[in-house]
Parts: structure tokens; C-alpha cells; sequence
């Protein structure tokens, strides 16, 4: 059997709740951020159905995922 003084056991008792109890507010925060698009160059908004959607493939022309139509960047509405 383990020997262990009564100071040793009681120290252990409170400080490791207290240790989980750190790790779990560490990744409840983490895993509790919303999510960030990298760049607003990504983001585009379709002039026939309004739909916004995020293309990071594409720089000048881009398919809408809804209605399938091409447009180009910065097109009026």
C-alpha cells in the first residue's frame, strides 16, 4: 500500500477539483468562440436571390449556391 501523510492527501483532495475545474472552463471558453471568417474578401451576396455566402476559391467570378447564377464582385444589385 501507498503511504501518504494526512497533509499530502488533503492537499490532493482540494487542489485537484480545482485543476480539473480550470481545464474545463479553458476549453468550455475555447470550444464557446464564435466563428470568424478570415478575410471580408470571402463573402458574397448574390443580386438575384440576396444570399450571402462565403467563396474563398474564387477572386473575380463567383456561382451562387441557391439559385446557380454567375456574378462578379462588387455587382449592383
Amino acid at each position: 500500500m501507498i503511504k501518504i501523510n494526512v497533509d499530502t492527501a488533503l492537499t490532493l483532495y482540494l487542489v485537484l477539483p480545482i485543476i480539473i475545474f480550470i481545464i474545463w472552463l479553458f476549453f468550455e471558453k475555447r470550444a464557446n468562440k464564435p466563428f470568424r471568417i478570415k478575410s471580408e474578401n470571402y463573402l458574397w451576396k448574390c443580386p438575384v436571390c440576396f444570399y450571402v455566402y462565403v467563396d474563398s476559391k474564387s477572386d473575380t467570378i463567383s456561382r451562387c449556391p441557391r439559385c446557380k447564377t454567375l456574378h462578379k464582385k462588387g455587382e449592383k444589385e
